[in-house]
């Protein structure tokens, strides 16, 4: 292993701005997840007010992102993340002056979380297309790696437990504040990079892009079983998770906070430590089969969650469930953007997302209501168990690794016009 192979794709200037706007935007993300959430509940004590702050956020992200796939196809990628980006800093921040000055209602958080799920829907589809266009086909999956790192250590472990902190030290707005800061450091990156073409006109109408992008979604096996499959294990296991481990230390651990901070803390841990190794590594030739071990395997770790007597061996289970996990999804995202073309990749991106985005909030109702009904540890086995067979998507007729069939994507790019930018 080579920690220079880890840090290659640093070298290349604009992934490197990239990649530091991005892993402050996440700190400050991960800051923003507890602050607004202990913020709704001051104002509002019910449950449900959460709820309507959470759900603005989710309906405009399912059913907009198509939609900002479409968008992210036909305008540069780099100024789709940054009008995103400007949008939602400048939606926290009107909420940080009003939460300082006191003035905040309920109804003003609800619109915010609306614009930021506007802007989630543009955001997501352009950070998966753009990657390609800022490092080599052979430096995509340490590029992803480096993303994974971040998002596990800033957004996953550092973000939430400084968010605790300022609320409690010095108050909401200082948490909202940062974030709205960190949007605007994000953006100021963006802005520093070089600017880039946009894809190539279609010269079709919008309407028509996307049913292009869904017809092509459809006509590639190893895609459309690999987005449903993937799917189906935030569906069954891992947005589960969420309700699932809080019960699991109340009701079958006997632990509090500390215990379940331990379990989420090396839960990120996990997936930290997988992205670094994998970064760390030569790309894997079997790009799929790979995913899906990873993807598989953690379905296992989800079912061996069931059966876990204490806190200690239950944050050991977390540890590898969320590092296999981890590795799966830093060998998702170069998987996509070899596998598809440019032209294409925003909307394909698009479909993935709405399809995981969609069904997770499903998953932590349905493990609530089936752990109720057959308990706790039997939904961790049977969700975990669906999620193990997985592992063998690599094996079903028609599902080809797509990097194993075609030129490299530095090749297609060179056969590619490529238009006048601004």
């Amino acid at each position: 292993m080579s920690s220079s192979r880890y840090f290659k794709p640093l070298r290349h200037r604009d992934f490197a701005l990239l990649w530091s706007g991005q892993t402050i935007s996440q700190l400050g993300d991960g800051i923003f997840t507890v602050t607004l959430a202990i913020e709704v509940l001051r104002i509002d004590q019910h449950a449900i007010a959460l709820s309507y702050v959470l759900a603005a956020r989710l309906l405009p992200a399912v059913l907009f992102t198509l939609g900002g796939g479409v968008i992210v196809d036909r305008v540069p990628r780099r100024l789709a993340m940054l009008g995103s980006d400007i949008a939602r800093g400048a939606a926290v921040a009107v909420i940080t002056v009003l939460v300082a000055t006191g003035d905040i209602h309920l109804i003003a958080l609800v619109l915010m979380a609306f614009v930021f799920g506007c802007g989630d829907a543009v955001f997501f589809p352009a950070a998966m297309a753009i990657t390609p266009e800022l490092v080599p086909s052979e430096l995509l999956v340490g590029a992803s790696a480096l993303s994974g790192t971040s998002m596990q250590v800033a957004g996953v472990l550092i973000g939430p437990a400084v968010g605790g902190l300022l609320v409690g030290f010095l108050g909401a707005a200082w948490g909202l504040g940062i974030d709205a800061a960190s949007f605007m450091i994000s953006a100021a990156a963006l802005v520093a990079m070089s600017a880039r073409s946009a894809p190539a006109p279609s010269g079709a109408s919008p309407l028509a892009d996307l049913r292009e992008g869904l017809r092509f979604c459809i006509s590639q096996r190893w895609l459309w079983v690999t987005t449903l499959g993937s799917s189906l294990g935030n569906f069954v296991a891992f947005s589960p998770l969420g309700v699932l481990v809080p019960l699991l230390v109340k009701r079958e651990l006997h632990g509090g906070g500390i215990a379940l901070g331990l379990i989420l803390a090396a839960g990120g841990l996990g997936g930290a430590t997988a992205s670094v190794i994998a970064g760390r590594r030569a790309p894997p030739r079997h790009r799929l089969a790979h995913l899906w071990v990873g993807w598989g395997l953690s379905g296992i770790g989800v079912l061996g969650l069931g059966f876990v007597p204490d806190v200690w061996l239950a944050g050991g289970v977390a540890f590898v469930t969320y590092g296999l996990d981890g590795y799966g999804s830093v060998m998702f995202n170069p998987l996509i953007q070899e596998g598809v073309p440019d032209a294409l990749l925003g909307r394909v991106a698009s479909v993935d997302y709405v399809l995981g985005f969609a069904l997770s909030p499903l998953g932590l109702v349905a493990a609530g209501a089936a752990a109720q009904t057959i308990g706790v540890r039997t939904t961790l086995i049977v969700g975990g168990a669906i999620t193990g067979l997985t592992t063998f998507i690599p094996l079903l007729p028609g599902v080809n690794d797509p990097t194993l069939q075609q030129p490299s994507r530095a090749q297609t790019k060179d056969q590619q016009p490529q238009p006048a930018d601004k």
